[in-house]
């Protein structure tokens, strides 16, 4: 009886498995009716400047220093209760 459920449920799972797989491609055929365009070159838009706040900021050594916190020398581990 274990071998009867065994296969079943081996055939119900290769059956539900292959409902997942991709059905092939149907094969289509063109026929070109004219010859490719050459594509045309536009004339590209000059790019616009680039405003880069954080770069900015980040490279001000006098708004660097006045924002800035001072830092916090903490214990070490060996000090303190416990």
């Amino acid at each position: 009886m274990r071998k009867i459920i065994a296969l079943i449920t081996l055939g119900a799972s290769l059956w539900w498995l292959s409902a997942c797989a991709s059905a092939p491609a149907p094969a289509e055929t063109v026929t070109p009716t004219q010859a490719p365009a050459q594509p045309t070159l536009a004339a590209s838009p000059t790019p616009a400047p680039v405003v880069d706040a954080c770069l900015d900021c980040h490279t001000n050594k006098d708004t660097l220093t006045a924002l800035a916190k001072p830092e916090e020398h903490s214990e070490g581990e060996s000090k303190g209760v416990g």
